[in-house]
């Protein structure tokens, strides 16, 4: 079995794992507080450590080797399960020891992250990232897709201290299978051994970032996304599907299955068209991908007369096709960075870029949920999509120039 199948296969592991704790740590919350503005407090309390800790964390990072730390840190995640649940088998429901127990794992799944996608570089070859980057898409979506159903029912039937045992073991099976991969990688091995201080090696990745001019506008443009249609699944969706259209909140979690199907194609189309570059297309997809989210901001607006479910129909055969193109953006974009970036910094820069888009997600959210308030959740998504398409005209100005001259020319030159 080769490296790269050893960290496929531990990743399904872990994503399987770290989706179900999304789903049911909630329930268990409002259960045990019984109250939704402690529930919402103990999930802001514990999400922004790991925030907050995500530079200082890939100092820490970039010292090791890399595959070292993945392991690291899935066998703590493994570790403080166990503890948990056999905290929870002895009745200890605490909250202090909740608030701490979601602290740490939320800490140490974001360090795992960090760490296996420059892991993931350092296994592939840079001509078979797109591939692979597909592959994995696939991999992750079919890791995470039966994780809610699984999560929920072994809640219901045995309880949350059942389902923190089925996910130690499955972070023990992760470990397990790190430790399979050999140590050598594509810059010798070694642990490094790191002169600069934490606010120099910051310095040195924001000056990449800075001065590396195609960095710069990818990174901007995932800001930009990340303000203006991340709040798709908290805001816009929910607001046209359940406030507007007032479908069942029963069949509303078809919205996310569609949007899956959609990724999960999208990843088998670039395994099997590995030779495609992507990346060339990437302006005309990104302006597609927000031209489907206005087509259905257009149908909520012009449906409304008709029965919901034509609305709601039409809207999942959108969010496949939606899903399909994200990852025609998404997974060209990863290639390009893991590509183009040092490996000696890789690590700081996918935290820069993980820290960035962790302050800029929750602004947009505030900022689409008043407008949608004011205006509607449909003419909130209309207007965000035609600003994005309006950034990334702006910013690829001079290939779409090349591209509509050409056009031209070849209808030129067919007229003649």
């Amino acid at each position: 079995m080769s490296k790269i199948e050893y960290l496929f296969i531990s990743r399904c592991l872990s994503e399987f794992a770290g989706a179900i704790l999304p789903v049911v740590f909630p329930l268990f919350i409002l259960k045990t507080t019984h109250s939704l503005s402690l529930s919402g407090l103990f999930f802001t309390i514990t999400m922004l450590p790991s925030v907050l800790l995500t530079p200082a964390m890939v100092v820490w990072i970039e010292k090791y080797e890399k595959k070292k730390v993945t392991f690291f840190s899935v066998l703590t995640l493994a570790i403080l399960c166990s503890i948990e649940s056999m905290l929870l088998k002895f009745g200890r429901y605490d909250f202090i020891y909740l608030v701490c127990f979601a602290i740490l794992v939320a800490i140490f799944s974001m360090m795992l992250d960090l760490s296996s996608k420059v892991l993931f570089t350092e296994l592939v070859d840079e001509s078979e990232l797109e591939k692979y980057n597909g592959i994995r898409s696939i991999l992750d979506n079919l890791s995470v897709f039966g994780a809610p159903m699984l999560g929920t029912l072994v809640y219901g039937v045995f309880g949350f201290s059942s389902v923190i045992l089925i996910l130690a073991i499955l972070y023990v099976l992760a470990a397990v299978v790190i430790a399979f991969i050999p140590l050598e990688s594509k810059n010798g091995g070694n642990d490094q051994i790191v002169e600069e201080s934490f606010v120099q090696k910051f310095r040195i990745g924001l000056h990449f970032i800075r001065t590396e001019k195609a960095i710069l506008k990818y990174f901007l443009l995932i800001m930009s996304l990340n303000f203006f249609v991340a709040s798709s699944e908290e805001v816009t969706n929910p607001g046209i599907a359940i406030q507007k259209y007032h479908l069942p909140t029963s069949i509303f979690g078809l919205v996310s299955i569609a949007f899956s199907i959609g990724v999960i194609l999208s990843g088998i189309f670039i395994a099997k068209n590995s030779k495609i570059e992507f990346r060339k297309h990437i302006s005309k997809l990104f302006v597609l991908n927000s031209l489907v989210m206005v087509l259905i901001g257009f149908s909520s607006v012009f449906l409304i007369s008709f029965n919901a479910f034509v609305f709601f129909g039409l809207m999942l055969f959108f969010e496949v096709l939606l899903g399909f193109i994200t990852i025609l953006v998404n997974v060209p974009m990863t290639s390009f960075f893991q590509s183009q970036v040092p490996l000696n910094i890789q690590s700081r820069f996918f935290a820069l870029l993980s820290f960035s888009a962790n302050l800029i997600v929750p602004l947009g959210i505030l900022y689409t949920g008043f407008l949608a308030s004011a205006i509607g959740a449909d003419v909130t998504y209309i207007i965000n999509n035609i600003l994005v398409i309006v950034i990334v005209c702006f910013a690829f100005w001079k290939e779409i120039g090349r591209g509509f001259r050409a056009f031209l020319l070849k209808k030129w030159k067919m007229s003649k």
